[in-house]
């Protein structure tokens, strides 16, 4: 089956959900972790992540469960293809509830060493994707008079580490955009959240070689995406703008 066919045939619309969230980097980690959270909150989730491989994955996992969701091939550091994931997701469901900005890329080593392709990269998906995936959902939401959005950052987002400058740099500017955006919309019905996890046991920090041997002392996925829920459902008190800490 090739992708168009796969990407059809995970449009399967599952139980009846009231309201619909777009997920980025929801193949893996993090992301899927978060996308089986809100499908079994009866939310219809979009999966928005580049690899369809994984994309897939996650929602044919869902649809067995009797979940909703849909896979859309998703480029976060490219507008045209960011513009493109909210429009499919407006056009199958007509709306927009919440938005999960957690795509995301890590390198680590002396910054001078650091490749500029990987730098580029770095700031295109960490920092760049969240606002473009930002700007193309917010139009839908302000009619809505209401939505959710919330970007997945980091402790190093937070607190500078060696090793890490160009992540660091791009985690910390998530948490600016965060507070900046809340500060805009406010009034709106929009809100707007950073979750700030520390060293979290996902595929990325693994292939990434920050995590070996025992591993018991790391955040769990399910972890941080507890945390999001609660903040997507409003189960969490905080106001807009807030960067909430995530640990174990």
């Amino acid at each position: 089956m090739n992708s168009r066919n796969t990407m059809e045939a995970t449009k399967v619309l599952g139980r009846p959900t009231s309201s619909i969230v777009l997920i980025t980097g929801a193949g893996r980690g993090i992301g899927r972790a978060t996308a089986e959270g809100f499908a079994a909150a009866s939310y219809a989730v979009v999966v928005a992540e580049l690899l369809p491989v994984l994309g897939e994955r996650t929602a044919r996992m869902i649809m067995r469960k009797g979940g909703t969701a849909v896979f859309i091939r998703t480029d976060v550091a490219d507008p045209r293809s960011a513009q493109r994931a909210i429009r499919e997701t407006l056009r199958r469901f007509g709306r927009i509830d919440c938005l999960v900005n957690n795509a995301g890329v890590l390198r680590v080593g002396d910054f001078t060493e650091l490749p500029i392709r990987d730098l580029d990269r770095i700031l295109a998906v960490n920092l760049r994707g969240p606002m473009l995936l930002t700007r193309a959902a917010l139009p839908a939401m302000l009619e809505q008079g209401e939505g959710v959005i919330i970007n997945v950052a980091s402790q190093l987002g937070k607190t500078g580490l060696g090793g890490y400058v160009a992540y660091c740099a791009s985690k910390f500017g998530v948490v600016g955009f965060t507070e900046a955006l809340a500060s805009e919309l406010a009034g709106t019905g929009v809100r707007v959240f950073a979750v700030c996890p520390g060293l979290t046991d996902t595929p990325m920090a693994r292939l990434s070689g920050v995590t070996s041997g025992d591993r018991s002392y790391l955040i769990q996925p399910e972890t941080v995406a507890k945390s999001i829920l609660d903040l997507a459902t409003g189960r969490r008190r905080e106001l807009s703008g807030f960067a909430i800490d995530v640990h174990r």
